[in-house]
């Protein structure tokens, strides 16, 4: 098959600009239109399985033992069209009642059928969902205002060991600060190359990246304190 009929090739995009070490996580994500959890899920199967961790998969099962069979679903839609206004539980309290012996589904499993079968109305009284407050971002002016720092993935080494590479980039030069391979993405691991990093380059204002509950609990003040 052609390559781009096999591949994603905005795929092969997002990870060439991953071990480009220029963005953050979040910067990558958010130029290539994606979740961050996507990011991460397909910097993974690149570093476990190369280009080809970057095909589709398919999301159907093999099988459904569990399917329910047609004329079970038939029964069940057809007391719902008789009785509008009964729910999944009192559908199915009404059939064991009366028809008992035969196997029915789960009151959610009959839910599931409900809605894909147009029968069930969505609710018009929602409760009021609380709204993420976006908070502003700050852009870098000049050098060493504001660092980024993420983990590029993970890859095996040659005798099998999970490298986790670390990079600290300059937000406004984008200057590469720091490419350090680690063994876990643990804090005693990152702490001590960012202390090294402020002791070379200074301190930034801010620093964005995503593993920042890594090193939430640092004090970066003692820094301040000593420069």
């Amino acid at each position: 098959m052609p390559w781009s009929e096999t591949i994603e090739m905005s795929r092969v995009k997002f990870i060439a600009d991953l071990e480009s070490c220029l963005y953050d996580m979040t910067e990558l994500c958010e130029k290539h239109g994606i979740s961050r959890k996507t990011g991460y899920k397909w910097a993974e199967r690149f570093g476990q399985e190369g280009v080809e961790g970057l095909r589709d998969r398919s999301r159907a099962p093999k099988h459904s033992p569990r399917q329910t069979e047609p004329g079970v679903t038939e029964r069940l839609l057809a007391l719902r069209r008789q009785h509008p206004t009964w729910g999944p539980r009192k559908l199915l309290a009404w059939l064991e009642k009366h028809e008992p012996g035969q196997g029915w589904p789960r009151a959610s499993t009959l839910g599931g059928l409900l809605k894909r079968a147009g029968l069930v109305e969505p609710c018009r009284r929602c409760a009021a969902r609380a709204r993420p407050v976006a908070v502003a971002r700050t852009e870098a002016t000049g050098p060493n205002e504001v660092w980024t720092s993420d983990f590029k993935g993970q890859f095996r080494t040659g005798d099998g060991r999970l490298c986790y590479p670390l990079t600290v980039v300059d937000g406004f030069s984008r200057f590469v600060l720091v490419i350090q391979s680690l063994p876990s993405v643990a804090a005693a691991g990152v702490w001590p190359v960012f202390e090294q990093a402020f002791r070379e380059y200074g301190l930034p204002q801010v620093i964005r990246t995503d593993i920042i509950d890594r090193v939430r609990n640092c004090p970066l003040r003692d820094f301040y304190a000593a420069g």
